[in-house]
């Protein structure tokens, strides 16, 4: 390695996330110095990286205090960052970050609030004839079977799928701000995209979801779709999407069905890494200021398979982590 050559310094948040390990270590590989974050002491990536820190939870009030803090005193260049909650709070304080010569890898907060809003995100579809599942307003007028899910959530935590009326009264008190939707029967995709601060987007993967576990992709596989790339690069650009983004979406016999939008790197976006090596090549010349290259394409029909990894910790250990 070149010794003159500078390494970038990144804050990623989210370090006990169980798909974020992967991701990680492909941004070692490519020479980035990461930093963790996480607001639970026992997350296993304070115990794999040199350095990481333990921080409150995105939704309370000294969480943006702590990371500026730590992004000051270990010389961060860039923040990637996780869970709906700390978007919110860091899109919020974007400005204030890069006063500082810090870059918050999300895009501006109006953007945010529509998309980790599941209702915001429906009638941004709607209202741009983006293909999406019916929303269904009033629980005199749902038609069987549906899903209910919370409006603000993550991870598939709480989304239920209802066959008929009995099952929906049971969910409905149990699920927080719910929203229901038609039930689409098919292919499951994330499409993974970056882009620049314009909006504009520089990489676009989309993969198929062929198993799950909690939400996040165990098995994928990349696959080329042009109607979900003509959609994703509207979505981009209408949106001003910035950073790294995905998309999901159901594909059946009635077509493609757009279902929600993260401001984020999904937990599978590691694949997408591998068969598009520009999306980091990207995120490099994004945080140094330098000219992006539009990439030409992605490598298809990679397959993802994951695997459970085990960190064994002295309980001694567990005071060495920052605070």
């Amino acid at each position: 390695m070149n010794m003159n050559k500078k390494r970038i310094r990144i804050i990623r948040t989210a370090v006990g996330s169980m798909p974020s390990w992967g991701l990680i270590e492909e941004l070692k590989r490519n020479e980035f110095e990461v930093i963790g974050t996480d607001c639970n002491p026992l997350s296993f990536g304070h115990f794999l990286l040199e350095k990481s820190y333990v921080t409150p939870k995105g939704n309370e009030s000294n969480f943006i205090d702590k990371i500026l803090e730590i992004a000051l005193d270990e010389k961060i260049d860039a923040i990637i960052t996780g869970p709906e909650e700390e978007i919110i709070a860091l899109s919020k304080n974007k400005d204030m970050f890069e006063n500082e010569g810090i870059l918050v890898l999300c895009p501006e907060n109006k953007t945010v609030n529509i998309c980790s809003d599941k209702y915001e995100t429906y009638k941004f579809f709607k209202e741009n004839s983006i293909p999406t599942p019916k929303h269904f307003e009033h629980f005199s007028n749902v038609q069987f079977p549906c899903i209910i899910k919370p409006r603000f959530g993550r991870g598939g935590i709480g989304i239920y799928k209802c066959e008929k009326r009995e099952e929906l009264e049971f969910y409905i008190d149990k699920v927080k701000d719910p929203v229901i939707q038609q039930f689409i029967e098919g292919e499951e995709y994330t499409i993974d995209l970056l882009a620049d601060k314009e909006g504009n987007p520089l990489s676009i993967v989309p993969r198929m979801r062929i198993d799950t576990e909690s939400g996040v992709s165990v098995k994928a596989k990349t696959v080329y779709d042009e109607e979900m790339l003509y959609y994703c690069k509207f979505i981009c650009k209408k949106l001003k999407l910035f950073g790294p983004s995905c998309i999901q979406c159901i594909k059946s016999s009635e077509g493609i069905k757009f279902i929600e939008i993260n401001t984020r790197f999904g937990g599978g976006s590691v694949l997408s890494t591998k068969a598009d090596p520009l999306i980091i090549q990207n995120l490099k010349n994004l945080i140094l200021n330098k000219e992006c290259v539009k990439s030409n394409g992605f490598k298809r029909n990679i397959i993802m398979l994951r695997y459970y990894s085990e960190v064994f910790v002295d309980e001694h250990d567990l005071k060495k982590i920052h605070d």
